[in-house]
C-alpha cells in the first residue's frame, strides 16, 4: 500500500540485466527528516537502488515513491522534490561553481539573482566559498564532491540522494560534510549510500544493509545493535591463556570463550557471558590468580561492522 507520509517507499523493486538481478525485491520505507543509510560492498546493488529511485532507470518490476510520487514516472512533480549527487559527479569545466550552481538554480525555476543567492550559500555552506569564481575544471576531486553535494541542494529538496558523498575527501573534509549531512535532516530526508560503515555509525538514524542485491536487514540503528548485543569481555593478555581457557568454559556464566593471537603480538581472549557483573569480576580473580598480565580488560561493544559480517556471512 502506498504511504505519501513517507519519504522514500519501494515495493518489490527488482532490477535485472539479462540473466543478472542487480536488486532483488527491495523493500524500505524511509521517515521524512532523517538520515537513511544504505550500506553494502561494492557492487551489492546501492547505486542501482539509487538509480532506480531516482528516476534515473526503470525497475524490471515493482515501485519506488518519493512521498507518494512514483519515483519513475514521466510526471515532473517528483523531481522537484529530490536532489541526486552521483559517486562521480561532471560538471561544466569552463563554468565557475558560482556560475554552475546558480544555471543549476534557473533550470530548476528559480530567477537569476534567487539562483545566484542560493548559490552563494550553498558554496559556503560546503566548504568550497574560497573556489567561488574559480572553472571547475581547476577543481580537485574533493572540491567537486563538495559541488556535487552543493548542487543535489540547490531548490531545497524534500529528499536527496547522495552516492558515496565523502569518497574523494580527506579526513578532516569528511568530519565536514559527514557534520553537513547530519545536519540536513533539519529540513530534508537523505538517503545516504555507502560502503563505510563507520560514516553510517556517525550520522544516519537507521540502515539498510544490502548484499548481493537482497537487502538483509532495514532498522534503527540503537535497535539493530540491541538485537545482536552480547555481554561479554575482551582480554588482551602477553602470554598465552590455553591454561586457563578450560576453566572459564566452566564457569556457570561462560556462554563461550575463545583466544586468538592478535596482529600485535598480544594474545586477545573473547569471553561471551550470561552474567556481565559476576563474570567480569570473577575472570579477573582468574587471571590473576594464575598470574597473567592483562593489558586490557573491556566490555564487548557490539559495532556496525559484526552486524555487517554476522549478516554477510549468513
Amino acid at each position: 500500500m502506498i504511504n505519501k507520509d513517507l519519504a522514500v517507499q519501494t515495493i518489490n523493486l527488482k532490477k535485472d540485466f539479462n540473466q543478472f538481478t542487480a536488486l532483488n525485491n527491495l523493500n524500505i520505507e524511509v521517515e521524512p527528516n532523517t538520515v537513511y543509510g544504505f550500506l553494502g560492498p561494492n557492487g551489492s546493488g546501492k547505486t542501482t537502488a539509487i538509480r532506480l529511485l531516482t528516476g534515473l532507470s526503470y525497475p524490471s518490476s515493482g515501485h519506488s515513491y518519493i512521498y507518494g510520487y512514483e519515483s519513475f514516472a514521466k510526471d515532473m512533480q517528483v523531481r522537484r522534490i529530490i536532489g541526486y549527487l552521483p559517486d562521480v559527479p561532471s560538471f561544466f569545466g569552463f563554468m565557475s561553481g558560482l556560475q554552475y550552481l546558480t544555471y543549476c538554480g534557473q533550470v530548476f525555476g528559480l530567477e537569476y539573482k534567487a539562483s545566484q543567492k542560493q548559490a552563494h550559500e550553498l558554496l559556503e555552506l560546503t566548504g568550497i566559498k574560497e573556489a567561488t569564481h574559480r572553472n571547475t575544471n581547476k577543481y580537485s576531486r574533493g572540491m567537486k564532491q563538495r559541488l556535487g553535494l552543493a548542487a543535489a541542494l540547490v531548490g531545497n529538496p524534500k529528499v536527496v540522494f547522495l552516492d558515496e558523498p565523502v569518497s574523494a575527501l580527506d579526513p578532516i573534509g569528511r568530519a565536514n560534510v559527514l557534520d553537513i549531512i547530519r545536519n540536513l535532516k533539519t529540513h530534508t530526508t537523505v538517503f545516504l549510500s555507502t560502503h563505510i560503515l563507520s560514516d553510517v555509525e556517525r550520522v544516519c538514524d537507521k540502515v539498510g544493509i544490502i548484499d548481493h542485491g537482497n537487502l538483509l536487514v532495514s532498522k534503527d540503528i540503537n535497535d539493530l545493535k540491541k538485537d545482536y548485543s552480547k555481554k561479554g569481555f575482551e582480554v588482551k593478555l602477553s602470554e598465552d591463556p590455553a591454561t586457563v581457557l578450560a576453566i572459564i568454559r566452566n564457569k556457570e556464566w561462560c556462554q563461550e570463550a575463545a583466544y586468538v593471537l592478535d596482529t600485535d603480538g598480544y594474545y586477545k581472549l573473547t569471553v561471551y557471558v550470561t552474567e556481565k557483573t559476576k563474570a567480569g569480576q570473577e575472570l579477573q580473580q582468574i587471571m590473576a590468580l594464575h598470574g597473567y598480565d592483562m593489558i586490557s580488560f573491556n566490555a564487548i561493544a557490539v559495532s556496525l561492522e559484526n552486524i555487517f559480517m554476522k549478516l554477510a556471512r549468513g
